[in-house]
């Protein structure tokens, strides 16, 4: 299973793995520019990781119902995955919003679940994985989804046409590199809904590209996960 699921998958599935300990990924530190908060820098490749391309690189524009449909591909093969937000709840801190990963073509089944608090600066809260016929877990995460060290550093935008699609028109050209040297490109369309993106094309040789959009999803998380504690780390 784990060789068609991205990254973030990956990264949550070793966190659960024997003796690893229960304790938030990174250390979200103190507040930077526009309220934004930073990551350490010494768990920016684990922080990285457990946030899925769209979110990390869009820009989160939360429609209960909607999906966004992508194709994603890595070296193992190819899988689609469906992003959606499938509920809000009102909170003291800022709505929180569950927005779903469901990798469709996995087998056994795999589904990613975030708790987002906020709209402009969402924190992702905690994160599940379910993967058939196992009980779901859960684990607490507290992480900046839009922090800029989990990006990278930006080079200029440039205007750009998607050819083909659903999503067919301007576009602009994004690419953004990582400490080693090493890019991501990403592709924005305001046509995409959800994140904004209609692609991106990972350091690492991954690609999402977005198919087709629609409306009426629901959540596909059919129980409550078992919450692994935040304890202090080792």
């Amino acid at each position: 299973m784990l060789h068609v699921l991205s990254a973030s998958v990956l990264a949550l599935t070793l966190q659960m793995g024997p003796g690893a300990p229960a304790s938030p990924l990174p250390d979200a530190g103190t507040p930077a520019d526009a309220g934004t908060p930073t990551v350490d820098a010494s768990r920016l490749e684990e922080a990285r990781a457990m946030v899925p391309a769209p979110l990390l690189y869009g820009k989160f524009r939360p429609e209960v119902g909607t999906f966004v449909e992508y194709d994603v591909t890595q070296k193992e093969g190819r899988v689609r995955v469906r992003a959606s937000v499938v509920g809000r709840t009102e909170r003291e801190a800022g709505p929180m919003f569950q927005v779903e990963f469901d990798y469709l073509d996995a087998r056994p089944h795999s589904l990613v679940v975030l708790w987002l608090i906020g709209e402009t600066h969402p924190m992702v809260d905690r994160l599940a994985l379910a993967v058939e016929p196992n009980a779901p877990i859960s684990i607490p995460v507290d992480l900046p989804a839009d922090a800029p060290e989990l990006r990278g550093k930006p080079g200029p935008d440039t205007e750009a046409q998607v050819k083909s699609g659903p999503f067919a028109g301007k576009a602009v050209r994004r690419t953004y590199r990582l400490e080693k040297g090493n890019s991501t490109e990403v592709m924005l369309s305001e046509k995409v809904p959800l994140f904004g993106v209609e692609s991106v094309r990972g350091a690492d040789g991954s690609t999402w590209v977005a198919r087709k959009t629609g409306s009426g999803a629901r959540p596909e998380l059919r129980s409550v996960p078992i919450a692994i504690p935040r304890l202090p780390e080792q």
